[in-house]
């Protein structure tokens, strides 16, 4: 029993380091997208620590890549508003996908829990920036102005769009930018999560298994 906890902790002390170095500083942006999305790949080492080790292990790793990104340089720069919204989804994926995955006895369990990493990434993601990201990150640095991050957002709805001119204002944005940018958003970056945890999580089992 001591030797399988102290491997355990010892894998997800590893996951940890991983997704806190990818959360810190391996991420870029797509110009279809505003400039504050950015495509960051530090859940393929939660989702398969969730995957191999469990739920709780997966949060754990979530909990802790918050907590280093305020702590190491060059820290927040959205006034903590992104990183509590990525604590929801993190713990919406974990939970929903690992709970599943470990737990149900059904044939398919594992295609529904890689379902359920998109699934429930892109509605809490929906969620945390309806009630979170942008009332918190207006307030934040614009003070409740909506007119500075509709500007942000103008050029990348026009790509979007193909070239279409979006006007946006207070009263369409929240609408535009979830259809046109949240839910394609993560859709995309948690479908590239899934895929990448899917290819490598088997094998990385048997690893742990033979430790």
């Amino acid at each position: 029993m001591k030797k399988i906890t102290i491997k355990r902790i010892s894998f997800i002390a590893a996951f940890c380091a991983i997704t806190v170095v990818l959360y810190n500083y391996v991420k870029f942006n797509l110009p279809i997208f505003p400039s504050f999305l950015d495509i960051n790949i530090s859940m393929i080492p939660v989702i398969i620590a969730t995957f191999m080790l469990g739920p709780i292990d997966g949060c754990i790793c979530v909990v802790m890549r918050m907590l280093f990104k305020w702590i190491l340089p060059p820290g927040t720069a959205t006034g903590y508003v992104g990183e509590v919204a990525d604590l929801l989804i993190g713990l919406a994926v974990c939970l929903s996908s690992g709970l599943v995955y470990h737990k149900a006895k059904f044939k398919g369990k594992t295609v529904l829990a890689f379902f359920l990493v998109i699934i429930s990434w892109v509605a809490m993601g929906i969620i945390s920036n309806i009630f979170i990201n942008i009332p918190w990150y207006t307030h934040f640095y614009f003070k409740g102005d909506m007119t500075p991050l509709i500007g942000m957002c103008s050029d990348a709805f026009n790509l979007i769009t193909f070239g279409r001119v979006t006007v946006l204002n207070e009263a369409n944005f929240m609408v535009l930018y979830i259809f046109l940018a949240v839910i394609p958003f993560n859709i995309m970056l948690s479908a590239i999560v899934a895929l990448v945890t899917l290819l490598v999580h088997k094998r990385l089992k048997i690893l742990y298994d033979m430790i």
